[in-house]
């Protein structure tokens, strides 16, 4: 019988470490998770673009939904409408844009910030030849 509480002894004392160890491998791997799409360092970030786009400063997100992400992801894929853009902010025969689509991820070994942006329709500033 004490042969069986040793053994009993060391399997939960296992148990309980390897819990420990994926605990702190979940823990230390979260903290290099991206900001998500609602963080307002991302939303800054989708803002900025709006200005390299040429987009009217009216220009808001709404709706935002997570494509992909979680607790323990690489990166997050958003998509959110656009408002706030009147026809007559944008040049001749530019389509008014509707959706955006971004992408929230950590490069340079987890420690620069990087947030690319899609905007659709895309936007054409002239006509096609």
């Amino acid at each position: 019988m004490d042969a069986e509480r040793v053994g009993k002894a060391i399997l939960l004392a296992l148990t309980v470490m390897l819990f420990a160890a994926l605990g702190g491998f979940a823990a230390w791997f979260h903290a290099g998770v991206p900001p998500g799409c609602t963080d307002p360092r991302t939303l800054a970030m989708v803002h900025e673009s709006f200005v390299r786009h040429h987009l009217p400063p009216s220009t808001q997100i709404v709706a935002i939904r997570t494509l992909a992400g979680g607790p323990l992801a690489l990166r997050f894929v958003c998509q959110a409408q656009l408002i706030g853009i009147r026809r007559t902010d944008l040049p001749p025969d530019t389509p008014v844009p509707g959706e955006i689509t971004y992408t929230s991820q950590l490069t340079d070994h987890r420690t620069r910030h990087e947030v690319t942006v899609r905007i659709e329709p895309l936007l054409r500033w002239e006509k096609a030849q």
